[in-house]
């Protein structure tokens, strides 16, 4: 049986506006370009997530002004069945700045994000199988229960806390029950300052992954990875007795080559994978608003495609390794290279085969 991917995921109608640079207090600014695009960290991930070529669910609500959006997360791929249309409530917005260089700034209004509740992702998880992903960003209700209901189903599960709350600062959720966490400097700087004795001075590469290494020691969880913007990532993955022995992974072109990750030296049995980014030259950079939603659901695809390929370790902490965590990340960096060279949220979100090509070629 094929994993499938779940998605509790924030579905929005992004507003954008292209300005000479992000407005500042008390300033007005005329905007030279206006879009309206559908969006939602929770929903670029599950479309990044179905066109690199899983199977996505979508558990989501949106209202009747969205559902276009809707229609449009189906035509992408993902299921949408377990979308529900509220008669009372609006669908979520996103109000985007996009600047001369491709940076942005956001506000969010969650709208029917906010009415996501534990009847809701019951009645999703009634359908799953164990080993399936939970894929679920910060953007709307019903998060911790979701993350605790999908343990109890022996699902696997992928958090990216964005945006951070206080609800997770402060340790009300379940942020020891997911397997792996995806979070930016900030994030992870925010979620160790609920930790007594992690040392949280900020600093550069080295600094963000020493205090992974302490926040994955303390929450006993899988792997962290941390996004780093123009820097690329790094990632740190708990090797254990069942994945000490890593297998070979397929590139795309059906060759098999060893991994840095399966070579690499671990004396506390955490292997560290740093990953630059994918070779996008800075005139070509348009829009960043769904890089990072990109990496995401593109990551936690390859995850799915891996596993699906060794059936035969999913349920087990063998079924997460260093080798298949570098894979993934190397092929969602590509894929968000991609993606910041395009407009717009879905739009920007690069299919399967754009991928490949650009991981093969190393040229846009």
């Amino acid at each position: 049986m094929q994993l499938k991917i779940y998605s509790l995921a924030s579905i929005n109608i992004d507003e954008v506006y292209h300005v000479p640079h992000i407005v500042k207090p008390g300033e007005t600014l005329s905007s030279t370009q206006r879009q309206e695009n559908a969006g939602g960290k929770g929903a670029n991930a599950s479309v990044a997530a179905a066109r690199a070529g899983a199977k996505v669910h979508i558990v989501g609500k949106v209202g009747h002004d969205g559902l276009w959006v809707r229609d449009l997360l189906s035509s992408s791929g993902a299921n949408t069945d377990l979308v529900s249309v509220l008669d009372d409530t609006a669908t979520g917005r996103a109000i985007i700045q996009v600047d001369a260089h491709g940076e942005n700034s956001i506000v969010l209004f969650p709208g029917a994000n906010y009415k996501v509740n534990k009847d809701d992702t019951c009645r999703a998880f009634a359908q799953c199988g164990a080993g399936d992903w939970l894929l679920l960003t910060n953007e709307t209700t019903g998060v911790a229960d979701a993350i605790a209901q999908a343990r109890t189903c022996g699902m696997q599960v992928l958090w990216n806390p964005a945006p951070m709350t206080a609800d997770v600062v402060s340790s009300k959720q379940p942020v020891d029950m997911v397997d792996i966490l995806v979070l930016n400097e900030t994030e992870l700087l925010a979620l160790a300052r609920q930790y007594d004795g992690i040392d949280k001075a900020e600093g550069a590469d080295e600094k963000y992954t020493s205090i992974a290494r302490q926040v994955l020691d303390r929450l006993g969880i899988r792997a962290i990875i941390v996004t780093l913007g123009g820097d690329g990532s790094v990632g740190l993955v708990r090797r254990t007795k069942f994945n000490s022995h890593e297998v070979l992974v397929s590139s795309d072109n059906g060759s098999s080559s060893q991994s840095v990750a399966s070579n690499a030296k671990s004396d506390d049995d955490i292997v560290v994978i740093r990953m630059g980014c994918a070779p996008v030259k800075k005139e070509l950079v348009r829009d960043t608003t769904a890089a990072g939603d990109t990496w995401v659901g593109y990551f936690t695809a390859e995850l799915v495609r891996l596993q699906n390929a060794s059936p035969e370790s999913v349920g087990s902490l063998a079924s997460i390794t260093p080798t298949m965590v570098e894979h993934a990340m190397t092929f969602a960096t590509f894929a968000s290279g991609i993606a910041v060279t395009r407009l717009g949220a879905f739009p920007s979100i690069p299919e399967r085969h754009e991928v490949e090509a650009f991981f093969k070629s190393k040229k846009l």
